[in-house]
This record gives structure tokens, C-alpha cells and sequence, in this order.
């Protein structure tokens, strides 16, 4: 009879003992790097200027410099391509909403651009939110809760667009959110949000239940602390995404890889629609 593999039999378990020390460590080393680059990012000179890398790291789960501008760059870019694309480019006058803006990753690029469209930014960070009215006066940016309401009339925007929002938040939360952004867009006015890529999921352990139509929430034991438990990650597949739009919008529109690792979907409030 062969000896018993204890190898196979105590690794699971020190895998389980080690977690723990292990999610402990990554976050003390991301606490001293966030301090260490803002030290050193000190002297740097940026319009409007960087904002601290902890708040950077909040956005994009890494606090360089070079990576928020970059993604914040080519978001404004990919926001404005997909509006033309759809015969809705920004226009002066308009009224438009960033939907978790954060440090204002992606604003900082379509401010300057647009100058005559009256930009809005709201998020759940308060850091975030204080940081960008102190450096984006041109933005009327607002703390909302984790749950709509907002505090926005009906038929308000013209375009509200969120980079990365709903790839963190559970279903429930996100029908909440769809039929509030239903509420507060204009009728006309277009909706464009992102999604993890079919890509993306397919390289989880979650694969085959998104294949099967089943929206998961998989959560992050190493970002407890950093990240709320209710803003993890959300997979699903563009079929389910785009049943859920077309209940509500119109001319609903996904765009794969637009984001990058991510999708696009938008659609428009019928012109009839209250």
C-alpha cells in the first residue's frame, strides 16, 4: 500500500492559514507605496494635478501616475468615439453626467475639450468627490449613495456615461441604477456604460456559469478594507446585459472591446418615454 501524499493533504490547508497574512501584507505594502509615490510625485506639475495615488489606486487598483492618465485618456477618447459612432457626438450645451468619476480620471480630459457643456460628476467616495471640487471647478460633482436615488429632476441629461461602474456592482443594484439613469436622462438623451468582456470572464473560475446566463458576483478577500463588500466584481454576458437595457432603452448598442478589457453597451430614452 503506498504511503499517504501528505503534501496534497497540507497544502490546501496552508494555503488557508497563509490567506489571510498574505491579504494583511498586500495591503501595508500598497499603504507605503501610495505614500512613497506621492512623496515623490510631489514636485510634479500636472493641470489639474494629480490627485493622491491612494485615489488613484480606488479608480483602476493601481496608483501610478502614468496608468491613471493613460486609461483616463483613452476613456475620453473611446466616450467620444462611441458617441459620433452613434450619431450623438457632445455638442455645446448639453448637460452630461459621469456616473463614479472618482478622481475625475476621465473628466480631467473631456473638460478642456468641451467647454460648453455643463459636466456633472458623482461618486460614493467622499475623498474623491472633495478632492474634485477642489481641482475641477468647471465640474458640479456631488457624493451619492451606494443605492439610487440621486439628486437630479427628471429628463436632466443629455448623455451620462460610466466607465467601470457597473463591473463592480451586483444585479440588484444594477436594475436599481438602470431605472434611475432611465429617470434622469433626457428623452433623446443616450446612456453608455461598461462591462467586463467575454474575455475577461471566460479567463475565471466563473466561466462556465456566465456561459450559462447566470450573473456572478465574485468577491475579493484581499481588497477587504480597501473596497467596500458591496463593490466587487460583476461578470455576465452581453446576452444577458442587453435583455436588461432593452427593457428600458432604445437602439441598445454593444460595442466589444471598446474599453479594452471591457464593453461597451449604451442605448437611448425613447423620445416617448417618462
Amino acid at each position: 500500500m503506498d504511503p499517504p501524499d501528505l503534501t496534497k493533504r497540507t497544502q490546501p490547508r496552508l494555503r488557508t492559514l497563509l490567506k489571510p497574512l498574505y491579504h494583511k501584507a498586500f495591503r501595508a505594502k500598497l499603504r507605503l507605496q501610495c505614500a512613497l509615490l506621492d512623496v515623490l510625485e510631489s514636485s510634479r506639475r500636472e493641470n489639474p494635478p494629480l490627485p493622491p495615488a491612494r485615489l488613484r489606486f480606488r479608480v483602476s487598483e493601481n496608483p501610478g501616475a502614468a496608468d491613471f492618465l493613460a486609461v483616463g485618456r483613452a476613456a475620453a477618447d473611446n466616450i467620444e468615439a462611441s458617441l459620433t459612432t452613434l450619431g450623438a457626438p457632445f455638442v455645446d450645451g448639453q448637460t452630461v453626467l459621469d456616473l463614479g468619476c472618482g478622481c475625475a480620471r476621465t473628466l480631467r480630459f473631456l473638460v478642456p475639450r468641451h467647454p460648453n457643456v455643463q459636466w456633472h460628476g458623482c461618486d460614493v467616495d467622499a475623498e474623491a468627490i472633495g478632492w474634485c471640487q477642489q481641482n475641477m471647478p468647471p465640474v458640479l460633482c456631488a457624493v451619492n449613495d451606494p443605492l439610487p436615488p440621486l439628486g437630479f429632476p427628471a429628463d436632466h441629461f443629455d448623455v451620462i456615461y460610466g466607465v467601470s461602474v457597473f463591473t463592480h456592482i451586483d444585479e440588484a443594484s444594477q436594475r436599481a441604477w438602470l431605472a434611475e439613469l432611465h429617470r434622469i436622462l433626457k428623452p433623446g438623451g443616450w446612456l453608455l456604460l461598461t462591462f467586463y468582456s467575454e474575455h475577461v470572464w471566460r479567463a475565471t473560475e466563473h466561466a462556465e456559469a456566465v456561459a450559462r446566463g447566470e450573473f456572478v458576483f465574485a468577491t475579493s478577500a484581499k481588497l477587504k478594507g480597501i473596497l467596500p463588500d458591496w463593490y466587487q466584481t460583476a461578470l455576465q454576458s452581453q446576452e444577458r446585459i442587453v435583455a436588461a437595457w432593452s427593457e428600458r432603452f432604445a437602439n441598445v448598442t454593444y460595442i466589444e472591446r471598446r474599453f479594452g478589457n471591457q464593453d461597451l453597451c449604451a442605448g437611448m430614452k425613447p423620445a416617448h418615454s417618462r
